[in-house]
């Protein structure tokens, strides 16, 4: 079944041009309609998906779909709206650092990802420990032709310097330097109004499962 339509990709090409409360207002039940409403129902559908191929996901949808409000208090862009909608399909929360799922429409098209991205001090050196002693186990979920072909690889910022004990394997395995372990495609919008969006989307995340797998050993693991 096709979620969305035209009118949803016409609703953010218009927002771009009048992000501003006063144009959000009167589009308010426009907004409703075409967006809010059949994203919520594309969710949880999706969730069902992808709870197929990895068991751990328990979220519900109205705590994985991000608010479509900008939080503008320190960003010198003052504009109130996001130009798109979005969800983080994880265990039970999108704030936690789970490796999950991440689902991203707008006017353009979808981005596709997930794996870690904000991490804290202490779970990227969880997860450099894992890759330095699991080093046969990633160098093969990275060499995943599924996964390779689709998302390329992990991606994220890096450090400059590596301190010990990691600081003499770095030459070694390149991807102790990364901060962040998040993997990410996008697709052109005719997708948007597809009959198939679902499966697509759980297709692409499902050659992920690997690699996310991978990163919840790491941050999981007791000390």
């Amino acid at each position: 079944m096709a979620y969305f339509s035209n009118d949803f990709i016409n609703f953010f090409e218009e927002l771009a041009e009048n992000n501003h409360k006063e144009w959000f207002d009167e589009n308010r039940k426009r907004y409703e309609k075409e967006v809010k409403d059949p994203f919520k129902s594309f969710i949880a559908d999706l969730i069902l998906a992808v709870q197929e191929f990895d068991p751990e996901i328990m979220i519900k949808p109205k705590d994985a779909i991000f608010r479509i409000n900008r939080d503008i208090r320190f960003s010198k862009n003052k504009q109130p709206y996001k130009n798109n909608v979005a969800a983080y399909i994880s265990r039970s929360s999108k704030k936690e650092q789970f490796p999950g799922y991440y689902v991203h429409l707008d006017a353009k098209g979808i981005w596709l990802g997930g794996g870690l991205y904000d991490l804290s001090t202490e779970n990227i050196y969880k997860v450099r420990q894992e890759i330095l002693y699991n080093e046969n186990e990633i160098n093969e979920v990275m060499r995943n032709s599924d996964f390779k072909k689709e998302f390329g690889g992990l991606q994220g910022n890096k450090n400059k310097i590596l301190k010990p004990p990691y600081k003499e394997y770095g030459d070694q395995i390149p991807l102790l330097y990364n901060k962040q372990f998040y993997f990410m495609s996008q697709y052109g919008k005719d997708k948007i109004t597809s009959n198939n969006l679902v499966s697509f989307c759980a297709d692409k995340f499902q050659k992920a499962y690997p690699v996310n797998k991978f990163l919840r050993q790491a941050v999981e693991e007791v000390e």
